[in-house]
């Protein structure tokens, strides 16, 4: 008989002391709490490496020797678990476009949709594509943030190139940098 809840009995992973709980299936469930209550805990070492563990056990031996292994968490029962995709907390990469939706290809799907049913009618695909320039705001280039330089937080109008003209430490006067491009042959360093 199939269950509505994953059920949870004497949970002592990490730092969780008897812990026993029973989460619905088939809803959004958000676990909150300040950090070190044990949110990861429950989620990602209990729940997740258990159901991980379990898939696993259903491969031939050949197959588990090439899988990861997944420890049995600290726990008296965890029962009703369904197979799982982890999600996990750790940044996908070090592109600012890279997203769950653009790892999953969901990102595509969702473009396509778009631009078939949109209302009104924009163009192909790559329209709403954040990495097309015809897709991609204008204003942010599709990163999410504005990139501005503020020239008078590197300069300082009023200083004289030897006076310290630069506010980047690099070009400290004196300093490597700054005596590398203190040169008056290509204009004068002592005037505002």
């Amino acid at each position: 008989m199939e269950s509505h809840t994953i059920t949870i009995r004497g949970l002592r992973q990490n730092n969780l002391k008897n812990v026993s709980l029973d989460l619905p299936k088939n809803k959004i469930v958000v676990l909150t709490g300040v950090s070190g209550s044990g949110k990861t805990s429950i989620v990602f070492d209990t729940i997740a490496a258990e159901s991980q563990r379990q898939m696993n056990e259903t491969y031939t031996a050949w197959v588990r020797g090439r899988l990861p292994k997944y420890e049995k968490p600290d726990v008296e029962l965890i029962d009703h678990l369904n197979p799982s995709v982890i999600v996990d907390q750790s940044r996908l990469g070090g592109n600012a476009r890279s997203t769950v939706g653009t790892i999953g290809d969901m990102y595509a799907a969702l473009r396509v949709l778009f631009s078939r049913i949109g209302n009104p009618a924009v163009g192909p695909a790559s329209y709403f594509s954040f990495n097309d320039p015809n897709g991609m705001c204008p204003t942010c280039a599709g990163i999410g943030k504005v990139m501005d330089l503020d020239i008078f937080g590197a300069i300082d109008p009023e200083k004289t190139y030897d006076e310290g003209f630069f506010k980047l430490p690099a070009f400290n006067p004196s300093n490597y940098y700054w005596k590398q491009y203190r040169k008056p042959e290509y204009f004068r360093t002592d005037v505002a």
